[in-house]
């Protein structure tokens, strides 16, 4: 898996605009460069083996002491031991339920809710 970053401009409060990156992880399959481009320059942080699971891999914490059930991925330092092992669909369906948060000191926030939240603004509106 391969984090690519891209540097977008967006609406800044009180006017003007600002940077933002928005960033996302992609197969070497889906990775190639375009025609005629040289990325030798560009910056490569390759991750150790233990970093980033062969596939996606996700835990369920449930819920303790009055914390939400959380999703995490796999070898997150926040979970707990308690926590059992999900596949991307689960991950996603037990996200999808009210009381279920995803982990933002791993990579579970940032890679989850974006895809939970895909789709959700582009149905058409009554009447279109």
């Amino acid at each position: 898996m391969y984090r690519i970053s891209v540097t977008l401009w967006q609406a800044a409060v009180g006017g003007g605009v600002e940077p933002a990156e928005y960033s996302t992880w992609l197969t070497a399959a889906q990775l190639c460069p375009l025609p005629g481009v040289d990325l030798g320059g560009i910056p490569a942080h390759p991750r150790t083996r233990t970093s980033v699971p062969g596939r996606w891999a996700w835990l369920l914490d449930g819920r303790t002491h009055g914390r939400p059930a959380t999703v995490h991925t796999q070898g997150c330092p926040s979970a707990t031991g308690r926590a059992h092992p999900l596949g991307t669909t689960q991950a996603l369906d037990v996200l999808a339920r009210p009381g279920t948060v995803a982990c933002t000191a791993c990579d579970a926030a940032e890679t989850l809710l974006p895809i939970l939240a895909h789709g959700r603004n582009d149905a058409p509106a009554s009447g279109d």
